[in-house]
């Protein structure tokens, strides 16, 4: 029997995820400290430890967290530590006093069972990047539990599979299946990127159109992918796709007035999927236009734009898909486009994690997007059935609001 798919290594924020507290440069600060701070942490049996110099300050290790890294021990991964701290020895110190069993079931300070060890204070991308560097291990083979959504940047900015601990209640058993379960089908739906000729994806399909910059581009034919944060991004950051070519050359024009300037060079693209059956077997949604769970990346800071997206990723999941999803939409008319005004077109987004799993992305040359503009398309609802697209009540009520009903 084939063992059981397993990240081959699960990283670990700390403050919050393994324990209740803030391990931070309050503490050793109080009536007669010593010197280095670690020095101050005193450990209240085997769950809680407080800082000698200020009682006050402490932290308790969740109950669930040593059975968690015993199991990761068991399925063969290695682990890391990743926290965004000044004081690595602080960190050590208290993950040494903390225990949780090794394989064989001794039990072992938790210092001893992490093989990378990341506690310094930069984005946890950077943490990410030395590990990839040390271990030569794919960020697909990877996963981040963590409380805090801005880490979610992982998983947009590279791949890793992310799940967030929130509500101050740590890494619970539940939130550990739920994240190893999404890395499982992140990793069921990928097909290998082998160059650009569609000739060597058998089972290749079109799913699109899509308008992007040139550095965009040079990726994308790689095999690649690029995110661009500076980019509007109403649903997140993600690979905007549409159904109708003339949108997607709409857009990439549009895009040179929103972040790149005039003198860009911009290309549409035709997007396919590599394989088709593992283009249906991931979860899709028809998400509501009029739902108030869009982005504004444009304005808002790193903090709102991540729990919205760690937010919408809930409320869909409540809708029976989950994640890594595709999202389609309604896009509200805008000036300029080259629709009748009021009327609205289709969108699909692909995030990170799908754009690495399956798309192939062909560029286009200027009379090739002419003629596909004159050749017409197939529009993203009347594929609901073929590709599986979960329509919730509540777009069925936002399409017949706007007197389209599209999928009575």
């Amino acid at each position: 029997m084939a063992p059981t798919p397993f990240p081959k290594i699960v990283a670990l924020d700390t403050d919050y995820t393994l324990f209740e507290g803030w391990l931070n440069d309050s503490f050793g600060k109080g009536a007669g400290a010593v010197q280095p701070a670690e020095d101050n942490l005193e450990p209240e049996g085997e769950w809680k430890i407080k800082d000698r110099s200020n009682p006050a300050l402490a932290i308790t290790l969740y109950k669930d967290v040593p059975g968690i890294i015993h199991d990761i021990l068991l399925h063969g991964a290695d682990i890391a530590i990743v926290a965004r701290n000044d004081n690595k020895n602080l960190v050590d110190r208290a993950l040494w006093y903390f225990k949780a069993e090794d394989k064989s079931g001794a039990k072992r300070p938790i210092t001893d069972l992490v093989k990378y060890d990341e506690v310094y204070n930069q984005s946890k991308t950077a943490h990410f990047g030395k590990i990839h560097t040390y271990s030569k291990v794919d960020y697909s083979d990877m996963i981040l539990f963590d409380d805090d959504a801005e880490s979610n940047e992982v998983r947009h900015m590279l791949g890793v599979t992310f799940q967030v601990t929130r509500d101050s209640k740590g890494l619970t058993w539940e939130k550990y299946r739920h994240g190893i379960d999404v890395w499982k089908l992140a990793k069921s739906i990928r097909y290998p990127y082998l160059g650009q000729d569609r000739k060597l994806y058998p089972n290749a399909g079109f799913i699109g159109y899509t308008g992007v910059d040139e550095a965009t581009l040079q990726l994308l034919v790689q095999g690649k992918t690029r995110i661009d944060t500076e980019e509007s991004a109403r649903w997140g950051y993600a690979i905007y796709i549409a159904d109708d070519p003339a949108m997607a050359n709409f857009f990439a024009e549009w895009i040179k007035g929103d972040t790149f300037g005039p003198q860009a060079e911009t290309h549409v693209c035709e997007v396919w999927a590599r394989d088709m059956n593992l283009w249906k077997q991931v979860p899709k949604i028809w998400y509501p236009e009029a739902y108030d769970h869009q982005t504004d990346n444009k304005h808002w800071n790193a903090w709102q734009i991540a729990w919205r997206q760690e937010d919408r990723d809930d409320w869909i999941e409540k809708m029976g898909v989950k994640r890594p999803y595709v999202l389609f939409s309604r896009h509200h008319w805008m000036e300029d486009m080259p629709i009748p005004q009021g009327q609205r077109f289709n969108e699909m987004v692909v995030y990170r994690q799908v754009q690495d799993a399956l798309l192939l992305t062909i560029p286009l040359k200027p009379e090739q997007v002419v003629a596909k503009i004159k050749g017409g398309y197939k529009a993203y609802h009347e594929l609901v059935k073929d590709w599986n697209i979960v329509v919730p009540p509540e777009t069925r009520e936002d399409s017949k609001s706007k007197g389209e009903n599209l999928f009575a």
